[in-house]
């Protein structure tokens, strides 16, 4: 049940709205969207910053000349999802890059951003996976309200601010074709696991913008809008996204209670990893979940132990 196989760079998931493989850390771990109409495109994230060739060749590959791209549209400024902005928007003349209003001064001046991952993972991991990091000119950015439509060719493209995982994250609705473009405002999950009906994802809540009500609130707001699928960035479609959102709530509170029992980081880690694995799918072994899952789960440990420490400094102070 490995979720490392080799998949196609750019797959077709729906009439006009095609997933790229973005090449970052491993095949089929973070995806990027194209929409695509009359000649026209939107992208919607952005993988990192080599990742921008990848998708351009995807363009290419379904003859969407570069001057054709309209938006860019990071769905929040993690580097794995807006990384790859500036290498884009440099190479996309005629394209404006949408992003949540508190996303937006990271994409003109990353060097906050990136002092920030460089904390959290190491130089060693930043300077791998994520440099360089190149700023967006401040006049080609537009800031993105809840309920703002865009569109391509005359394709209604719908934001909808999906907070929780990050204050800064949106989604975009498709409304013609009824998917969700979810960044990681729905969990992850990667192929060889449970799919389809019956999907296996994970909440994934890293420093330091989790916040559960947020969370909940936007599962809420996500099975509200009954989209036929979600396509979240990590990684396959999901077609049963009622399902998958109770399964996301059910862990979050799951992992809520970890937190407050853990001793420790370290310790709250282990209980994700026990606790989670003993609801893997039939066939999925424990050692290929935390291998394809690992990085995930150490981040929503890392997240869960921020919220805990500063929910203690509040209730404090």
């Amino acid at each position: 049940m490995a979720a490392n196989a080799a998949t196609p760079a750019a797959t077709t998931i729906a009439p006009g709205l095609v997933r790229v493989d973005t090449g970052y850390l491993r095949p089929a771990h973070t995806a990027s969207y194209l929409v695509i109409e009359g000649g026209r495109a939107a992208i919607v994230d952005t993988g990192v910053g080599r990742s921008a060739a990848v998708i351009l060749e995807a363009l290419s590959t379904h003859g969407i000349d570069r001057a054709a791209v309209e938006w860019v549209i990071p769905t929040h400024v993690h580097l794995d999802h807006a990384g790859g902005a500036g290498p884009l928007m440099d190479a996309l003349p005629d394209a404006r890059l949408g992003v949540h209003p508190s996303g937006r001064d990271h994409l003109v001046d990353p060097s906050r951003l990136e002092a920030g991952v460089r904390a959290l993972y190491g130089d060693a991991f930043f300077d791998r996976e994520y440099a360089p990091v190149m700023p967006v000119p401040s006049e080609r950015i537009v800031a993105l309200a809840d309920g703002d439509r865009l569109d391509v060719a005359g394709r209604p493209l719908d934001v909808v601010h999906t907070p929780g995982h990050a204050w800064h994250q949106l989604s975009v609705l498709d409304t013609d074709r009824s998917v969700l473009i979810a960044g990681d405002a729905f969990g992850a999950s990667y192929p060889g696991y449970a799919e389809g009906v019956t999907p296996f994802l994970v909440p994934v809540v890293p420093p330091p913008q989790f916040d559960p009500a947020a969370y909940r609130q936007t599962l809420e707001r996500i099975r509200g809008l009954q989209p036929r699928s979600v396509a979240p960035a990590h990684f396959p479609l999901i077609d049963a996204p009622a399902a998958a959102a109770d399964r996301l709530e059910s862990l979050l509170d799951e992992a809520l209670d970890w937190t407050a029992q853990a001793e420790s980081v370290d310790d709250l880690q282990q209980r994700l990893i026990d606790g989670w694995a003993a609801s893997l799918p039939a066939g999925a072994s424990r050692a290929a979940f935390e291998r394809d899952f690992g990085l995930d789960l150490w981040l929503t440990a890392e997240g869960l132990w921020h919220w805990r420490e500063k929910k203690a400094r509040r209730a404090s102070s």
